[in-house]
């Protein structure tokens, strides 16, 4: 996005309606949200970013591919969108990438719960099924086949940052917030297991006004599934946001599987006055961005997340890798449009101080070293 074009956004947001005070906020521990609710879109009118997002792997007897699903709807006064991402990435053979930004119709149908996205002909249903608590996700691309593939929660959605509430900085001098869920699931097919999920839900809305400062917008964000060597499940997700109200961070962890899963931590950037070492992300490997790319920035490739409470590492100490050549590319302008939305298997390290034994997914995705463009603001605000 050229700059004239960013202060079209940021003057658009001016006339965002400011996000109602929210007086209570609940915490780990109390009772379940709502999925359905949460499912819906959002009918506050201050939400003007939505979006609904998947991350997975699936393994059979005769492949071993990571994919991307992302429905955004982008409700901004004349920039009004509705897109779908679509990704693959093999993780054998050819390790082949194909991934593809669509501009089209996003429905959602209330009575079953379903969101639907069409161009010339339907290519995602994905429902949540209130009656057996699980979600059911159709795909039909060129990029992407899946069929009837059915993503059981692990246990309760998740509150990003502890509450569901999240700060995410500023576009111009508007500060923004979002309400921030999500689930770790496992996939299956015919009843048979054969992969593990995160879904993401999130709305944003200006929250207030903060400096006039357009410097550019930095996003990382992490997920992690994976077996430590004591034998427990792990599913972490990180992300940090630099920018000059920030920076703003999260990491929050989980444990177990199934009647074993619990949310057991979540920090943020206010608990930095109780932390060792607060949230802190290394790009130790670079990628070059595609060669029909104008843009001179490279992105990463390998990083190096850490995180400590009492000690510098106890709480995260991970090295993370992803095949490279996963560019999500704007519909706009794909000279300059790029973002990184990467799937993957490679891990190590320690998660609570434990050493990881086994991987299961691994998702990144990052603006670091690229200019921030508004097609991909429903990707860089989780």
């Amino acid at each position: 996005m050229n700059r004239r074009n960013f202060l079209k956004l940021a003057s658009s947001i001016i006339a965002w309606p400011l996000a109602a005070k929210i007086l209570f906020r609940p915490k780990i521990g109390s009772a379940a949200i709502s999925r359905l609710e949460k499912w819906a879109p959002a009918s506050d009118p201050s939400i003007r970013v939505e979006w609904r997002y998947a991350a997975g792997r699936i393994t059979d007897s005769n492949q071993d591919f990571g994919f991307i699903i992302s429905l955004s709807d982008i409700r901004v006064s004349g920039l009004q969108s509705q897109q779908c991402l679509i990704q693959r990435q093999d993780f054998n053979g050819d390790k082949q990438f194909v991934g593809k930004t669509y501009t089209g119709t996003l429905t959602y149908d209330s009575a079953t719960a379903t969101y639907t996205f069409e161009t010339d002909q339907e290519l995602v249903r994905w429902q949540w099924d209130e009656t057996n608590q699980l979600y059911k996700l159709t795909v039909t691309s060129p990029e992407l086949l899946l069929e009837d593939l059915v993503l059981i929660p692990q246990g309760p959605l998740i509150l990003e940052g502890g509450d569901g509430n999240v700060k995410v900085g500023r576009i111009g001098n508007n500060l923004l917030e979002s309400d921030y869920y999500a689930d770790w699931t496992n996939i299956e097919i015919g009843g048979k297991e054969i992969g593990v999920a995160r879904i993401d839900m999130q709305g944003t809305r200006r929250s207030g006004v903060g400096s006039d400062s357009i410097d550019d917008y930095d996003h990382q964000w992490f997920v992690v599934a994976a077996e430590l060597n004591n034998g427990l499940p792990i599913w972490v997700s990180a992300w940090k946001i630099e920018d000059p109200e920030g920076p703003f961070w999260c990491v929050t962890i989980a444990q177990g599987s199934g009647v074993t899963w619990q949310q057991i931590s979540s920090v943020t950037e206010e608990n930095e006055g109780a932390m060792t070492a607060p949230l802190q992300i290394t790009t130790l490997n670079s990628q070059s961005l595609p060669l029909e790319s104008t843009m001179w920035q490279g992105a990463g490739a390998k990083w190096l997340l850490t995180a400590g409470i009492s000690q510098a590492t106890d709480l995260l100490n991970l090295q993370i890798n992803v095949p490279p050549g996963q560019f999500v590319s704007g519909n706009i302008d794909t000279t300059s449009n790029w973002l990184l939305e990467a799937t993957g298997i490679e891990a190590e390290g320690t998660i609570l101080g434990n050493p990881i034994s086994s991987v299961k997914l691994v998702v990144a995705e990052s603006s670091t070293e690229t200019e921030f463009y508004l097609n991909f603001l429903p990707f860089l605000l989780k």
